[in-house]
């Protein structure tokens, strides 16, 4: 599973470039945790190319932002020269993160399901990192694709606009080519898909919620609390195995 050449490509940078605004979830953040920011350290893995560091940067003690994509990283730098002494941006892999001493980050970010881009084992391994390179008592927060929501992502929506129908039915064929009918997946605590970004050329790991969680206790997080895609709101863990209509959800997480 090698996504690195995708996120590398020129369309997907300027595609990134595009994106500024954060998600419900992001704002629900940096409220919740107001009057620590300027204490902490943060470590924003997956910056894109500054979607983030733009918000958050400023907030905080000392930010390190960084990414496995070199033209990321060098867009980001390009996107924001000038944000202070206490940010770096630099190369960086959350699967091994030695250049970092174990507890120094008050909070880790990884987000728009950055952490979706590796394997199962991958992402186990990136996990641990995050979880040693956090200080005891900070916090994790990180958004992973829903595998409940995978049978939304084959219905064609009605639409009188002939060009989006087309898309739409071109979208369900390459669907099927790439990762056969949804049925195959109801079992399953997690799979990988080629969803339709960047053209289909990006595997994207999907897992079910309650399965998330537990993945994350088991590594030894604690107060876990889901968000929902997009929207303010926050999603009762005892009702995740019926959250099917958001594409991916948010985990805060105490380390």
């Amino acid at each position: 599973m090698s996504n690195k050449h995708t996120y590398n490509s020129k369309t997907t940078v300027d595609t990134y470039r595009a994106a500024n605004d954060l998600l419900g979830p992001e704002k629900t953040i940096i409220r919740l945790f107001d009057d620590r920011w300027q204490d902490w350290r943060l470590l924003d893995i997956g910056i894109g190319t500054g979607r983030t560091t733009r918000y958050f940067a400023p907030l905080v003690k000392e930010y390190v932002g960084f990414d496995y994509a070199e033209a990321m990283v060098e867009a980001c730098k390009e996107a924001f020269p000038n944000l202070g002494e206490h940010v770096a941006i630099q190369l960086g892999d959350a699967r091994s993160m030695p250049e970092f001493e174990t507890g120094y980050f008050d909070f880790i970010f990884f987000s728009f399901n950055g952490l979706d881009s590796i394997s199962h084992e991958d992402r186990v391994r990136a996990l641990k990192e995050m979880k040693r390179v956090g200080r005891k008592g900070g916090f994790m927060f990180f958004s992973s694709h829903n595998l409940q929501y995978i049978p939304n992502l084959y219905k064609i929506r009605h639409n009188y606009n002939i060009r989006y129908f087309a898309y739409q039915c071109y979208r369900y064929c390459m669907l099927l080519y790439h990762n056969g009918l949804p049925k195959k997946y109801k079992n399953l605590d997690y799979a990988i898909l080629k969803d339709g970004p960047q053209r289909f050329n990006l595997d994207n790991y999907y897992v079910k919620p309650a399965a998330m969680v537990a993945q994350l206790k088991d590594l030894g997080f604690k107060n876990i609390r889901v968000f929902p895609s997009k929207s303010i709101g926050e999603i009762d863990l005892t009702d995740l195995d019926k959250v099917d209509q958001h594409g991916w959800l948010h985990y805060l997480c105490e380390i």
